[in-house]
Formats: structure tokens, C-alpha cells, sequence
């Protein structure tokens, strides 16, 4: 078998990492490559070959075996072998799936990232979204028939042996045989053997017949049932999985600030899918290191104050028309609405105005007595109208860098804007850029603002953000908590409790003693051994001290 086995996993070992060296690591594949792709996967089939002939051959045998060709599926998904397969398959699409190819990307993510070849490959083969291809489904399907199947084939035993009448045995002449007993000497009666076993933990049952006493001791028999507990518990993750896999969804809404959008995007399929509510971005924030240590009530004077710590959104649910929830998403901090899940996963600049100040002139007043010109100030939000003494004023046009756009999208701002004005019911145009100078020549040009009151300059500028956040479903996660749970507690009930067994008979003044032990069967022997000094009358007969196998 290790003939077989050990060219097998140094083949496929070989293989496996020139793939993915090639693939994930290697800018450029020349000859040298190909050349040991080449021998790597010869020498990967070349060990597959008497393996795979002997396999079918005993695959065909064990088909002639059985009496039907439903027998023959029921033993096939009852194999281990068959279980260590599909969880070596899960594991390698899940790695790939986690590390090594960025899921649920545009195609041309691919194309650019692999090359057209190979990323075209990638996305026909599913391993852009490989949690939901149908054969990742399939697999777990399977994985979790032969689950089922592994623990249907095994139970009705293990139930007989640990929760049925047939386990309560009686040390007679005829178990005996088998069970291989110790015998001591002893005065104890019948009361004391019984405070014993109760002292060591076990439930004890008794049956007299010709002045003869039989014991029955059992503790820890549910431990048997723990590891059909952790089956059950890794069916039920599986289940979420699937439901997740099958109706869970996963996209990016990318929401500019003071505006909403409902339209999920998923990257993957390149579709958009619409939200049963919307999501309004509010506020968006830069924290930088140095804020985030104030917020703390600590300081911070190292070179990286001022880099980015993190950013932050404020945001609103509306739904039918009305604010149902609100709250803030912030890396790693998402904000939960129902079975939604927002995560805050991106950022950037729009190119236009997101809030600005302006200083309100009178435009009269400024000629004859320029210190009593001075109206008040406004702030004025991207997508919000102000309203200003008898104006109504909202951001109409806006640009970031009036000299060179690209420029104040790489953050060199030199901002221009065109308000919109509504005044006695009369809409006005009004320019506004960074130079108070810059401002007034825009004044001068425009004719239909000589009858405008008003002139405006710009005391403070913040550019408009988007925040692109990932919105997530997934209606299966409480399933896979539950079976967690289920797997967790299987586990404490399989490893920290131990299903163990004594049988005794009181014969006068000699006591005869079998015990089992499904775990540490040594250890439980050697310990129950030391204890029963505690009812020996005489040291042990010459009886052959075993235990019950």
C-alpha cells in the first residue's frame, strides 16, 4: 500500500505547486517552466496508473460482491475513503477559493490580473466564484450523504451495545468465557458493593439468584452518542452553507455622500440586483491615527499621525420612504440591518463639491461701507438645499481643480462652483471659485447677476466622497452557528466523558470482577484495580487478571 500511496502524494505535491507557481507566482512562463510542468505531470500520471487499475479492479470485485446495485451504493457512500476524497477536494477549491484567486471580480480583474488565456480559463471553470460553482455544492451534497450514511450504517450497533437491554449482561458461567474476569476475597455484603460502585460513578443494577449476586455498573454512556452529535452538527453547517451558497447574496453599493442608492452590484456576474430598502450615505470620514489616539484620550507624536487609520460612514436605512434604522460602518465594524450585513470597504472622490462654507456679502453695502456688507455665512452639503435668510441655495456644478481636473482628483484642489439660487422666485447661477479675485472677475462676466444682491465667497471646501460598501446576506449563517454549537458540545461529550462498564458476582466471599472501558482501557484498568482494595478481604486469587475486551 505505501508503494502505491507515497508516489501518489510526491507526484501531485510536485505538480500542484508548479501550478500554482506558474499561475500566482511567475511573471513570465518561458521554457524552463513548461519543461517541468511537463515532467511534474508525467511523473503525477505515471503514479496514478497501477493505482488506478488496481482501484477499479477492486472496485469491480466489490461490485460482484454485493446482492443488488443499491447495496453496492450504500457501502460505496459509507466508505472512509470515499469521505477523505470529497474533504481533500473541499479543502484545495477552498484554498484556492481563499487565498490564491480574488473571488467575485469583474472578468477583466482576471484578464488583466492572469493574462487572457488563463484568466478566461478561471472564469469558465467557476474559480472566480468558486463558494458557489455547482461543484463545490456538489461536493458538500455528497460529503454530507456520506456523512448520513456513515452514521446510519454504524448507529443501530453502537445503540445496542450502550442504550438497549441486550448490554445488561450477567457475570455468569457463560459470559465468563469472554469477559475474563479478576476474582478477590472479600466480606463485603452486598450494600457495600453496590456504595462502591456508586462511589466510582456508575449507575449499578442488581439481580440475586442461588445466593448468588450480580452487579451491573455503567457510566458515561451517552459519550458514545458524541460523535454522532458532531455529525449532526457538521450536516447542519453544511446545510447553511448551501443555503447561503444558494440563495445568500454578496455585492458592492457605491453611494456618494448626501445621496442613496439601492442597487447591489455583484461584481462577479457583473449584474446589478435591487435592495428591498435603501442606503444613505450621510457623512463620510478619514480617521487618521493621530484622531484616532484623541478619541482614546491618548497621544500620539510618531511620523504616522497623520496617515489614514481607517474611515468611517454614517448611514441611513429608508425603506418605503422612511428611516427605519441608522448607525455608522467603519472598518472592520459593520452595520447589521435584518439579514444584511454593510461593511465599509472602499472610498474615494466623486470630482465634485461635498460641502462648502460661503461668506454672504451684500453687494451695495460692500461699495459704500465695506465692514457693514457682511450678510452671514451658509454651509452648503452635496444634494441638500440651505435655506438662508429669503434664499434658497443648493451646489448645482462643481469642480475640484478649475485649472487641471485629474489634478484635484490626485487631491490638489483648487475648487470652483456654481450655486444655484432661488430668490423671489427668480433662479440665479451663481459662481464661486477658490480666489476671492477669481470670484469677482466671474461676477463681472455674468450679466444676468447685476441684479443680484448678493455675492459669495468661498471661506472653506471639502471635496464630495463616495463610500463603496459590501453588502452581504447571509440567510444560512444562524444554521451554521447552530451546528457549531452542535459540534463543539459533540466534542466535549465524545472526548471528556468515557463510556465504561463493570460486571461483578458476589459468590460467598469471593467477588468477581469484568469491566470495559471504550477509551484508556489501560488506565481505566490499572485505577479500578487499585480501587477494589478498598473491598478486598485476602489479595487477589491466582485468577487470570484481564479485563473485557
Amino acid at each position: 500500500m505505501l508503494k502505491g500511496f507515497f508516489p501518489i502524494v510526491v507526484s501531485s505535491l510536485f505538480f500542484l505547486a508548479t501550478i500554482i507557481a506558474g499561475l500566482f507566482y511567475l511573471d513570465e512562463r518561458g521554457v524552463l517552466y513548461y519543461a517541468l510542468l511537463f515532467l511534474s505531470a508525467s511523473f503525477f500520471i505515471l503514479s496514478l496508473v497501477g493505482p488506478t487499475i488496481r482501484v477499479v479492479k477492486a472496485f469491480v470485485e466489490d461490485y460482484r460482491r454485493h446482492k443488488s446495485f443499491l447495496d453496492f451504493l450504500y457501502d460505496f457512500f459509507s466508505s472512509l475513503k470515499l469521505a477523505i476524497f470529497l474533504m481533500v477536494s473541499i479543502g484545495v477549491l477552498s484554498m484556492l477559493g481563499s487565498t490564491y484567486i480574488q473571488q467575485n471580480q469583474p472578468l477583466g480583474f482576471y484578464l488583466d490580473k492572469f493574462g487572457v488565456d488563463v484568466g478566461l480559463w478561471f472564469w469558465k471553470l467557476w474559480l472566480t466564484d468558486v463558494f458557489h460553482s455547482w461543484y463545490y455544492i456538489l461536493l458538500i451534497v455528497l460529503l454530507a450523504v456520506n456523512l448520513t450514511v456513515c452514521s446510519v450504517k454504524r448507529l443501530p450497533r453502537v445503540w445496542i451495545q450502550t442504550f438497549t437491554k441486550e448490554r445488561f449482561q450477567r457475570l455468569d458461567q457463560h459470559t465468563q468465557k469472554h469477559l475474563k474476569p479478576i476474582s478477590i476475597k472479600t466480606n463485603s455484603s452486598k450494600d457495600k458493593v453496590i456504595a462502591f460502585l456508586k462511589k466510582m460513578g456508575f449507575k449499578v443494577y442488581t439481580e440475586e439468584e442461588d445466593g448468588k449476586v450480580y452487579f451491573y455498573g455503567e457510566k458515561g454512556r451517552y459519550s458514545r452518542l458524541g460523535v454522532y452529535v458532531v455529525h449532526i452538527g457538521l450536516l447542519v453547517i453544511m446545510a447553511g452553507a448551501l443555503i447561503d451558497a444558494v440563495w445568500g447574496v454578496r455585492g458592492s453599493v457605491i453611494v456618494p455622500e448626501g445621496s442613496r442608492s439601492d442597487t447591489l452590484v455583484i461584481p462577479s456576474k457583473e449584474v446589478g440586483l435591487k435592495l428591498p430598502f435603501q442606503i444613505e450615505l450621510e457623512n463620510f470620514r478619514i480617521v487618521t491615527y493621530g484622531e484616532e489616539a484623541r478619541k482614546r484620550g491618548k497621544k500620539i507624536s510618531t511620523p504616522f499621525k497623520d496617515d489614514v487609520a481607517s474611515f468611517e460612514s454614517d448611514i441611513r436605512i429608508i425603506k418605503d420612504g422612511k428611516v427605519v434604522a441608522e448607525g455608522m460602518t467603519a472598518v472592520n465594524s459593520p452595520f447589521d440591518f435584518g439579514t444584511y450585513r454593510i461593511f465599509q470597504a472602499t472610498y474615494g472622490l466623486t470630482g465634485e463639491a461635498g460641502t462648502v462654507r460661503l461668506v454672504i456679502f451684500d453687494k451695495e453695502k460692500a461699495v459704500k461701507d465695506p465692514k457693514s456688507a457682511l450678510v452671514g455665512e451658509v454651509v452648503l452639503k452635496a444634494g441638500k438645499v440651505a435655506e438662508f435668510k429669503d434664499m434658497l441655495l443648493s451646489i448645482d456644478r462643481s469642480t475640484l481643480n478649475i485649472e487641471n481636473e485629474q489634478a484635484g482628483m490626485n487631491g490638489d484642489l483648487k475648487p470652483a462652483i456654481v450655486v444655484k439660487v432661488l430668490l423671489n422666485h427668480k433662479a440665479y447661477d451663481v459662481p464661486v471659485v477658490y480666489s476671492p479675485e477669481l470670484t469677482l472677475i466671474a461676477y463681472n462676466q455674468m450679466k444676468e447677476l447685476k441684479d443680484f444682491p448678493y455675492v459669495f465667497f468661498m471661506s472653506d471646501f471639502r471635496p464630495r466622497f463616495f463610500s463603496g460598501f459590501q453588502v452581504s446576506r447571509q440567510p444560512g449563517t444562524p444554521i451554521v452557528w447552530l451546528g457549531s454549537i452542535l459540534v463543539v458540545g459533540g466534542m466535549i461529550v465524545a472526548f471528556y466523558t468515557i463510556h465504561r462498564k463493570v460486571w461483578m458476582r458476589l459468590e460467598g466471599d469471593t467477588l468477581w470482577v469484568a469491566f470495559w472501558s471504550h477509551k484508556l482501557k489501560e488506565d481505566f484498568k490499572r485505577s479500578f484495580i487499585k480501587a477494589l482494595e478498598e473491598l478486598k478481604h485476602e489479595g487477589a486469587s491466582d485468577g487470570k487478571e484481564s479485563y473485557a475486551a
